[in-house]
């Protein structure tokens, strides 16, 4: 035998046929193993999505300490109070703040009902009433429950996303007696979300199953399941499988007493593999056979070289990408070999301005997603910290206090909103009052104000902050020189032609010299940044925003009366709301 077939008998036994069999092996082992990987991730998903649950029912279910450790609600439940004034004052004032915080803190909840026992009780028509309305599984609930135990059940039995309702009882201060009994009902959304959290996206389906194994398919968005999955479904509470065809998830949702199941293709998750699997074994195939033949021509030629490459290769990681020369048996070399060392060198150079640009990136993204918690975190800050002073206030009695915070938050909320610049005029006009209700506190009786809009300002558009300024002008110039008491009005007119907003106050006036180069800079705004005209910037800001957003014809007019009072006029021509209202009657 000639040494060449020798050879080629000798790659074809040693390493073509060994690399088909290991290739195949490997490639079966590695998709077993990416398979398994794959469905334990999925689980571990599933048992998070369930942790999250459970963290919902535990921030619900902390709603009944809040309420059965407030003494006003235990002494209306018990009977305490003498009359309907006392019972009534002690809802509106201490109980129903308490149930709105509750509904506004847990977006999930749908109502809160407190159920009475006692008959003398006074019934509150949503919020509190007689036990004698409870439904049969609930009544026996209330029979039943110990102290500290409450219970979750599915207002619809058979929904695939069924919405739930806790109860839970209310004990006198002694915990003695079970004075009432409190439902609070959860929609929809929280067992979405729990799919949401659970990956059911695109062709994964998720079920409930009852204990019995029975699906639950009431509801538009409940999907049939089948029975080939229904027979695969572990025996055991928390467990998956996977074959050849189906992934199968499926966990114990004790709380609510159902087997959650999340299900999917094999084809769909390995779909990309699947259809490049031939491809592979063909690809393989055919290079292996081709290198075969080539093997004995090119082997005394290229793998020295080769060889060292691949050194150069192995000795190269993502700390040392500097290194990028490697010498040439020859330096005119410029076959194939001598091209893929030259482009290996470019290749190694470029992954390591890019690895370097990749980490930059994510230093930047790092700190610009700092920032923007840091710009979300601060306003709710203050929100939170003015509605907990209101709150405080109004829980010592505080009524000044708490109005004051109220309208301040109001404020605050209106100015640092992140939504456009547009509103319509009726907020505006409301939060004028709040700015006003906050000064008419500091100044007692020497400010009082009336508010009186003659058409609908919830169908006139506007940008945020164009009234504000012009009562800030009434309040700081017109009240700051005299001791006088100070009357502000705000007058809202219709005409056919246009709307009419008037800010008039009786303070100091302007002097005619500082009124006429006010009215200059009103009517010409192409002079606003002249500096031989003093005063005025405030009120030459608002007639820009006025005539940007509605038009040249529309604009800011002042008129005043040294020692007797100012007037400023907000003029809005009506040819663009005659449209807007046709659009919305159409709607």
């Amino acid at each position: 035998m000639r040494i060449i077939h020798k050879i080629i008998l000798g790659y074809v036994v040693l390493i073509f046929i060994p690399v088909l069999v290991f290739g195949y092996y490997y490639y079966s082992q590695i998709y077993g193993n990416l398979s398994a990987q794959f469905v334990e991730s999925r689980q571990k998903i599933l048992e998070q999505a369930y942790a999250n649950l459970k963290t919902d029912f535990i921030r619900i279910q902390s709603v009944h300490r809040l309420l059965q450790y407030n003494p006003y609600l235990t002494d209306y439940l018990d009977g305490v109070y003498e009359s309907d004034a006392e019972y009534i004052y002690a809802f509106v004032r201490y109980i129903s703040p308490l149930i709105t915080q509750s509904l506004f803190a847990n977006p999930e909840m749908e109502s809160l009902v407190v159920y009475k026992v006692k008959e003398t009780v006074l019934p509150i028509t949503d919020q509190i009433v007689d036990i004698s309305s409870l439904e049969h599984r609930a009544a026996e609930a209330f029979q039943t429950m110990k102290p500290g135990q409450g219970m979750w059940v599915r207002e619809e039995v058979d929904a695939s996303e069924p919405k739930l309702i806790y109860y839970q009882n209310i004990y006198n201060t002694q915990f003695t007696e079970k004075i009432g009994l409190l439902e609070m009902r959860i929609g929809s959304s929280l067992i979405r979300k729990f799919y949401s959290a659970a990956g059911v996206e695109d062709n994964w389906k998720a079920y409930l199953l009852s204990d019995q194994g029975k699906p639950l398919l009431l509801g538009e968005s409940a999907a049939p399941i089948e029975d080939e999955v229904l027979s695969r479904l572990p025996g055991q509470e928390n467990a998956y499988l996977i074959n050849r065809k189906t992934i199968v998830n499926q966990l114990y949702l004790e709380e609510i007493g159902v087997h959650a199941v999340v299900t999917g293709q094999v084809g769909d998750v390995f779909s990309s593999i699947k259809r490049k699997e031939i491809v592979l074994l063909t690809t393989i195939f055919v290079l292996l056979t081709a290198l075969s033949v080539a093997y004995y021509v090119l082997a005394s030629t290229i793998t020295k070289r080769i060889l060292r490459l691949a050194r150069h290769m192995r000795s190269l990681n993502d700390m040392n990408l500097s290194q990028r020369v490697i010498k040439h048996d020859r330096q005119d070399e410029k076959d194939e070999i001598g091209f893929l060392t030259a482009t290996y060198n470019a290749m190694i150079q470029r992954m390591d301005e890019l690895i370097n640009n990749v980490h930059r990136a994510e230093l930047r993204n790092k700190e610009a997603a700092y920032k923007v918690l840091q710009a979300q975190i601060k306003p709710h800050f203050l929100y939170n910290t003015l509605e907990t002073i209101r709150m405080v206030a109004e829980s010592n009695n505080d009524k000044e206090a708490a109005d004051i915070s109220f309208w301040f938050g109001k404020l605050m909320r209106y100015s640092l909103s992140p939504q456009q610049d547009e509103t319509v005029l009726a907020r505006e006009c409301e939060m004028v009052i709040f700015y006003l209700n906050i000064h008419q506190k500091r100044l007692q009786g020497r400010l009082t104000y009336e508010i009186d809009v003659a058409f609908d300002a919830e169908l006139v558009d506007c940008p945020r902050f164009i009234l504000q300024p012009l009562i800030e002008n009434c309040i700081v110039h017109g009240t700051s020189a005299v001791l006088r008491p100070v009357h502000i009005r705000l007058q809202g007119i219709e005409s056919e032609t246009e709307y009419r907003i008037v800010i008039s106050d009786n303070g100091n006036g302007i002097e005619p010299d500082k009124l006429m180069a006010i009215q200059y800079r009103l009517a010409r705004p192409d002079k606003a940044g002249d500096g031989n005209l003093k005063g005025g910037f405030g009120l030459t800001n608002v007639n820009e925003r006025i005539k940007s957003y509605f038009g040249e014809a529309s604009r800011l007019e002042i008129a005043s009366e040294y020692g007797k009072g100012t007037s400023l006029s907000v003029i809005i021509e009506k040819g663009r709301y005659r449209e807007d209202e046709s659009i919305n009657r159409g709607r």
